[in-house]
């Protein structure tokens, strides 16, 4: 599908494809602007909030991930525009998120009133990530572009801004990132403008799909996206704790936590190489075996975390999420895609992102807990098994639908 062909430049010419410049370019600004958002944690921390506090705000923007994502993803399958509702849900998300510092004063009822302004903002701001990846996916898919080159311009967007925010955070503020969040978001949305994909719309005409013509139930048909939406719940639980609860180990080693963006852009430009290995990969092993070898860094990486006791062997032992993160990201959206039903792909993903809030909820709330209980190298060491548990799941569910439900498993050509 959307690795099979020309990239950076055009085969008859040898001049750059503009076409893929442009949706690089869009990749790039765009996880610019997402890079800002990751700082929520290290802002809480900072006005007091304790690890308990931070978890139950992660459950509550997970409870609202488990509407958001299916709504818009489903939205934008029946206005069959992803553009449109990617650029609103943005938009809107980016605006209430500049309210967060100058509202962290306030209380209803003895309650932070963040506690209604954050999950309210994250209902706009969390689609976006999903039905952009889906947007680039069948547009790289309908002009023979490498899905994997075009997300490593997001990876590198990402690191870019996280490391100058690694070296700025600490002289002025996680404030900062707030604001900076809506003014950068400016040139994504311009650019998302500016670009037709396509594949807008491909194959599906001008008429809206009512509900009823979209036929959702589908999505339920092909056990092995069950298989892998049951295990990415699963793996969600242990998973969503791992960047949300960072803050408090770099702090449990006397680390500065303004200076998570040198983690977090380390990570983003380990991912690079690993999203241009997408395409030469994916011709020789299944995707799924390197959604398998991905779930084996990231467990790593967090037994490797119990035994971290400076901000270098932090950094260091990121690495290897970086590495995940780098085959999981986009493996895992060609998976997805490859396996939904043409009319539902959108719908797909979202369905995916709200399965999984699902286990964010738990993850935010397990999280917590087990911080203020046992500490958070032990809290660590213990979300590492839960990944290696959710990975088991995941290669049994396999032999069970081979076995059992005499159902081929998904090949190489996944398109």
């Amino acid at each position: 599908m959307d690795s099979e062909g020309a990239n950076v430049q055009d085969a008859g010419t040898g001049r750059p494809n503009i076409r893929f410049l442009k949706y690089a370019s869009i990749n790039l600004t765009f996880y610019i602007t997402m890079s800002l958002g990751g700082y929520v944690t290290v802002f809480l921390q900072s006005i007091g909030f304790d690890a308990q506090q931070v978890g139950m705000m992660t459950a509550l923007n997970s409870g609202v991930g488990i509407f958001s994502s299916p709504f818009w993803g489903t939205l934008s399958d029946k206005l069959r525009s992803l553009k449109k509702v990617i650029v609103f849900a943005l938009l809107t998300g980016t605006l209430l998120y500049v309210f967060i510092p100058a509202t962290s004063g306030l209380n209803i009822g003895g309650v932070s009133f963040l506690f209604f302004l954050i999950p309210f903002a994250m209902f706009f701001k969390m689609p976006p990530m999903s039905l952009l990846e889906n947007w680039m996916l069948r547009n790289s898919s309908a002009e023979k572009l490498n899905y994997g080159a075009l997300r490593a311009f997001g990876a590198l967007g990402y690191a870019i801004a996280s490391l100058a925010l690694g070296y700025i955070l600490p002289r002025i503020g996680v404030t900062f990132t707030f604001y900076a969040n809506a003014m950068l978001a400016v040139p994504a949305v311009i650019l998302l403008i500016a670009v037709r994909g396509s594949a807008d719309g491909e194959g599906l005409g001008k008429k809206r799909l009512t509900f009823k013509e979209m036929q959702v139930s589908q999505l339920f048909k092909n056990f092995y996206l069950v298989s892998y939406i049951i295990f990415s719940i699963f793996q969600r639980i242990p998973f969503q704790c791992v960047n949300i609860f960072m803050p408090f180990l770099i702090s449990e080693i006397g680390g500065n936590t303004e200076q998570l963006g040198v983690i977090l852009g380390l990570r983003a430009l380990v991912e690079i190489p690993m999203m241009l290995l997408l395409k030469p990969l994916r011709q020789k092993i299944p995707l799924y075996y390197m959604i398998m070898a991905a779930s084996c860094f990231f467990m790593l990486e967090c037994m490797l975390f119990t035994y971290a006791d400076s901000f270098g062997a932090i950094a260091a032992i990121s690495i290897l999420h970086g590495i995940g993160n780098g085959i999981m990201l986009p493996t895992g959206s060609s998976y997805v895609f490859s396996l939904a039903p043409a009319h539902l792909k959108a719908t797909t993903q979202t369905v995916l992102g709200s399965m999984t809030s699902i286990a964010g909820i738990l993850g935010g709330l397990l999280g917590g807990i087990l911080i203020l209980e046992l500490g958070i190298r032990q809290f660590y060491f213990i979300i590492g098994i839960m990944i290696m548990a959710a990975l088991i799941l995941f290669i049994c569910s396999f032999v069970f639908g081979e076995k059992v439900l005499k159902q081929k498993r998904p090949g190489l050509s996944l398109g």
